[in-house]
């Protein structure tokens, strides 16, 4: 499966990304002190949308205490902890994982690489310390009420599935896909092999933002409001799923550049007044 080289619309829109992607790199080395603050608000915004998708609702209070290592609190005291220190561990294992092969020189160099293993691993983290949960346990069933509606392969045949989406990725003509779209073809292969009962989805947009990541942008953040959206894609096909990961990438990039550019204006601003100060 590939996608139509000479759709030249969604052609132009990676290019206005790459644009739009370079404008917030440069703002964020004009602003170094940010990225901790910047990095925090992705990764708050990730795990807010990419749980509401799942049909659960985070409190900021919650997000906060489990996010930020600087906030003390008891796990007891907020039910969904453990869950969301979970799921941030495993969006860091995904940018470590990246991380690894820029270090390695082999980001450039070579394709991407997902295994059975690191598909497991992520669910392992997902699920670690939450109670009748069985990490890395692959579906035995077709459930009868899920989140889900799509189309998903028989229990009996998920591992061999699981093994023909990863080796996939070493296909030339995938290799030679642009990495958004990469991301979703990957994403929409994966989601129909559907491996766990519990946090497929999750797992699932782990990996697609993988691609995303090593390519160096910023993760797709498909927001709440796209989750009917989001589901019908997946049914439909990776071309619709494609929409739906560019739009978020937009908005994701156009709503850091407005952060920052305020936050260079004000910094502008006050030193534009201390210097008239000293002036006087």
């Amino acid at each position: 499966m590939s996608f139509d080289f000479d759709d030249f619309d969604v052609r132009a829109r990676f290019s206005d990304l790459d644009d739009r992607t370079d404008e917030l790199r440069q703002l964020l080395r004009d602003l170094p002190d940010e990225q901790g603050d910047f990095d925090e608000r992705c990764r708050m915004a990730y795990i807010y949308h990419d749980s509401a998708l799942e049909g659960t609702v985070l409190t900021y209070h919650e997000l906060r205490a489990a996010v930020d290592r600087k906030v003390a609190s008891d796990s007891a005291l907020i039910p969904a902890y453990q869950e969301i220190k979970n799921h941030a561990d495993a969006i860091s294992t995904i940018e470590e994982h990246c991380r690894e092969e820029l270090v390695r020189k082999q980001a450039r160099a070579r394709h991407a690489r997902i295994t059975p293993q690191l598909v497991n691993d992520l669910h392992v983290l997902l699920t670690r310390n939450l109670v009748r949960k069985v990490p890395g346990a692959l579906r035995k069933d077709m459930p009868l009420h899920r989140t889900y509606f799509h189309d998903i392969v028989e229990p009996q045949h998920i591992e061999a599935a699981l093994i023909s989406a990863c080796e996939s990725v070493d296909n030339p003509d995938f290799r030679a896909q642009h990495p958004i779209n990469q991301a979703c073809l990957f994403h929409h292969e994966f989601m129909r092999v559907f491996p766990f009962a519990e946090n497929s989805g999750k797992v699932g947009r782990l990996l697609m933002n993988y691609f995303l990541i090593r390519a160096g942008y910023l993760p797709a953040v498909i927001h709440a409001s796209d989750r009917q959206a989001y589901y019908e894609a997946l049914k439909e096909g990776p071309e619709g799923l494609r929409l739906i990961v560019i739009e978020a990438m937009e908005q994701a990039v156009d709503a850091g550049v407005r952060h920052l550019r305020e936050r260079l204006k004000s910094r502008s601003a006050v030193r534009g007044r201390l210097r008239s100060s000293w002036a006087g």
